[in-house]
């Protein structure tokens, strides 16, 4: 088989949460969780991944809440410097009404004066929004518009080399969430792309209130190529909708 491996090139690898934010939602069969990535090939050398959790208020337990939520950005072997979107999705129809914490990480691995891996960098990052039957649809547009795109959560870091399951670091770099921004189209695939897969008849059941169109040979098989990219309970879009989002 020919080598996957990404060829590396230095740069500014970055990492904004797009959605959620410090606001109120609606109830929604697909909450979306969508992180951007910039440069997302640099998410191999330095072994990348984001670990996250969702509970009502401060209860750990709550009913619906997420405690080992993990993305592995690293096993993506990206070669595109496009942004990306990845994504998760939540249901939220059967969600107490309330204040609920969005806590995420973003974890790598630094080289050390040698060969290999000698230093784990853990960024953590809280989001606190509120489900309300008087709250607001899911709106990825608005979420990244020139008035909001400045309160992303973000970070960023210059790798300037590459070791053995490891990344050498530069100068911190400032970031620039506001460098991405999501179309209308962009949303809109993110979203019916959210729907394919949670009506993949092996999600239905953690799913149960997604509507489904009639389901047919073509996208009963649609489907299932989905799933087989799909975690075993979570569903994951790895942005095929990057071409629709602007870098500025």
């Amino acid at each position: 088989m020919a080598d996957t491996t990404p060829t590396f090139s230095p740069g500014i690898f970055e990492v904004d949460l797009i959605f959620p934010r410090n606001e109120t939602y609606a109830p929604h069969t697909l909450l979306p969780v969508v992180f951007a990535l910039q440069n997302p090939p640099l998410a191999f050398p330095v072994a990348a991944w984001i670990s996250w959790s969702l509970w009502e208020g401060n209860n750990l337990t709550s009913p619906g809440s997420i405690t080992d939520g993990v993305i592995e950005l690293a096993l993506l072997n990206l070669t595109s410097t496009e942004p990306l979107l990845v994504t998760r999705f939540i249901d939220t129809i059967p969600y107490p009404n309330g204040f609920w914490t969005f806590e995420w990480s973003l974890q790598m691995d630094m080289c050390s004066a040698g060969y290999g891996p000698g230093q784990f960098i853990d960024t953590n990052s809280t989001t606190v929004f509120t489900i309300s039957q008087s709250g607001q649809a899911p709106d990825l547009v608005a979420a990244t518009s020139s008035d909001k795109c400045g309160t992303m959560k973000a970070y960023a870091y210059n790798i300037t080399a590459e070791g053995e399951s490891c990344g050498y670091f530069g100068p911190s770099p400032t970031t620039n969430p506001c460098a991405v921004t999501v179309n209308a189209a962009a949303a809109s695939s993110v979203m019916a792309a959210g729907t394919a897969l949670a009506c993949d008849p092996l999600e239905s059941s953690i799913y149960p209130n997604v509507t489904c169109p009639p389901v047919s040979v073509s996208s009963s098989n649609v489907a299932g190529q989905y799933h087989m990219a799909a975690a075993p309970t979570l569903l994951t879009l790895l942005a095929v909708v990057s071409g629709l989002i602007h870098l500025g």
